[in-house]
């Protein structure tokens, strides 16, 4: 299974949020969407970082009476990692786990085409060992020729 495969199942939209906004508006937008990451873009709609709950936890725990001053810009994570669109499955579940990243925004032909969570490949994984497994006792039980 590959990037592409997930992302026409869960389809490919992403949410965005300007690098000059308040960081209760990044919340808000998590909230009432029920996600955990936004890209950040710059004024040109250029990707400049990720912004997470468990950055804006942190702003809140590091500033609890100035939080609704602070901007992305100084809490987003700027060093993006991302997958191809034609990656495999476990080569992005090895990058996941060994950044201890759970969310992996995903290009083709360096144009964002989605994002996948560390969910999403849990459950392709799940799904293709549950298609393994009806094969295998198939293939046992002596159904498959």
């Amino acid at each position: 299974m590959k990037a592409k495969d997930i992302l026409k199942s869960k389809g490919s939209e992403v949410f965005t949020i300007s690098e000059s906004k308040p960081m209760v508006s990044a919340m808000e937008v998590l909230v009432n969407n029920n996600i955990g990451v936004l890209l950040v873009i710059d004024t040109k709609a250029k990707i400049t970082g990720i912004i997470s709950e468990r950055d804006i936890l942190r702003a809140i725990h590091q500033y609890p009476d100035n939080f609704s001053n602070l901007l992305v810009n100084d809490f987003m994570t700027k060093r993006i990692i991302y997958a191809d669109f034609e990656d495999d499955m476990d080569y992005i579940e090895n990058i996941m786990t060994s950044n201890r990243i759970r969310h992996l925004p995903i290009l083709s032909n360096k144009t964002l085409v989605g994002l996948i969570s560390i969910g999403d490949v849990i459950k392709a994984n799940l799904s293709d060992q549950r298609f393994e497994n009806k094969y295998l006792i198939d293939y046992i039980g002596g159904n498959v020729k």
